[in-house]
């Protein structure tokens, strides 16, 4: 048999192997933290079906992409760059028909693809790969990759484990969906309050003992209420949604940006000296300065802002000082000429 699509005829699980899967359930549904969850699928398939390496890849449903997301005795960094298209290679092929599938002989089938074996210098011989399906919708596949056998009994407990495995993704999928909208702007799409007191906090907890720096931007649009006196509310709330995207494409992970209230924002920069913090805010002023806004409607407006820096431990000791301080210096800039960066002395 080169390869097929195989659906057992009949359970061959043992009760031994019944009780195992009803355990695999309960572990892997109740879990909505990934890594916890990843940990835990990691351990039960490593345990009930024994394979010279196996993974699991998720879908990027808007990219019609799969990624590996664990690996199994396969070193991560070699696979982590790597994307399968849907049908692409025997993963893609099960995430196309939804359905599993067995390959005894992979080089006799003409839709393997040998990426991993090329980078990774390993040879595979066979692959079993079973689609992660919940309600009509496939959200990834697991694969095993020369496993030990390819009876009935193998396709069968990794398509229990893969049916639930489908469940707990989709929980952990609308679990941080529902996260996000408590931590998001509505509109901005950027972080908010919430979120910094909290964030901030715990940043500048686990960075107490070294004294890394953690530095923070306050900035204020300058002379924003002639922008909606001009334009009206609505243009205006597009006008603060445009800045936002400006002011994200300047900052990167694990920087982040808040939507701190009206024409406020707040940039947190982990680890990023006081020198360089003020580099970075002059850089966000200027491309602010030059972007224009409301440009498909037809306009070119273009706003100034004010900002202002402080940074953890040279000016603050804490989360609470540390945005008083960066409020109080965006408050003198603003008093004293506004579209400019003040740093704490």
């Amino acid at each position: 048999m080169i390869e097929q699509t195989l659906m057992p005829q009949k359970n061959p699980l043992s009760r031994e192997d019944c009780l195992s899967c009803l355990e695999i359930g309960k572990a892997l549904t109740s879990e909505l933290e990934p890594k916890r969850f990843f940990r835990k699928m990691l351990q039960k398939v490593s345990e009930l079906l024994p394979a010279k390496n196996w993974s699991l890849l998720l879908l990027d449903e808007k990219r019609g992409e799969l990624r590996f997301e664990v690996c199994v005795n396969l070193n991560p960094d070699i696979v982590k760059d790597i994307r399968l298209r849907i049908g692409e290679g025997i993963a893609g092929q099960a995430v196309l028909r939804k359905s599993p599938m067995i390959v005894n002989d992979v080089y006799d089938n003409p839709m393997f693809c040998n990426t991993v074996d090329r980078l990774s210098g390993m040879t595979t011989r066979s692959i079993i790969a079973v689609p992660l399906v919940f309600a009509g919708k496939c959200s990834g596949v697991i694969e095993l990759v020369n496993p030990c056998s390819t009876g009935e009994r193998t396709i069968c407990l990794l398509s229990v484990i893969a049916d639930y495995a489908a469940i707990a993704v989709e929980n952990m999928k609308r679990y941080a969906q529902i996260h996000d909208l408590t931590i998001r702007d509505n509109l901005t799409g950027m972080y908010n309050t919430r979120y910094l007191y909290q964030t901030l906090a715990d940043l500048i907890s686990e960075r107490s003992a070294v004294r890394s720096p953690v530095s923070l931007i306050f900035m204020d649009v300058d002379n924003f209420k002639q922008v909606v006196d001009t334009y009206g509310h609505l243009k205006g709330s597009r006008v603060l949604h445009e800045i936002a995207g400006t002011l994200m494409g300047c900052i990167q992970e694990p920087d982040f940006g808040v939507a701190y209230g009206g024409d406020e924002f707040v940039v947190v920069l982990p680890d990023m000296s006081k020198a360089a913090a003020y580099r970075k805010a002059e850089d966000i002023r200027m491309k602010i300065n030059e972007t224009p806004y409301l440009c498909d409607d037809g306009h070119n407006i273009h706003v100034g802002i004010s900002l202002g820096l402080a940074s953890f431990p040279e000016d603050a000791k804490d989360s609470q000082e540390l945005l008083a301080l960066a409020d109080g210096a965006l408050f003198q800039i603003k008093t004293n000429g506004k579209n400019g960066v003040l740093m704490v002395d």
